[in-house]
């Protein structure tokens, strides 16, 4: 799955160098990815609020929130297999 794969590689960048990997410099500042999920789910929310959302750019936005908070993940140590349990434990 793209997902868990995408995970792999941004652990893979933690000993990267920062200067040489966006992923990286990422990392080494928590309080940068914290601000780029935020500003990456605003962006996502300008979207879906229009009264015609595009559904390209939508889902670019997505990704882009999507891959951020994969990073900020990774940055905590939280294992998105994690969260999925947790998705999966409040299916009903």
């Amino acid at each position: 799955m793209i997902l868990e794969d995408l995970e792999a590689v941004l652990r893979d960048r933690r000993t990267a160098d920062p200067a040489e990997s966006y992923t990286a410099s990422l990392l080494a500042d928590p309080e940068l990815i914290q601000r780029k999920i935020m500003e990456e789910a605003f962006e996502v929310c300008l979207e879906l609020g229009r009264s015609d959302p595009d559904p390209t750019l939508t889902a670019q936005e997505a990704a882009d929130l999507v891959y951020h908070l994969l990073v900020g993940l990774v940055g905590a140590d939280v294992a998105l297999a994690d969260v999925l349990a947790v998705l999966e434990s409040r299916r009903s």
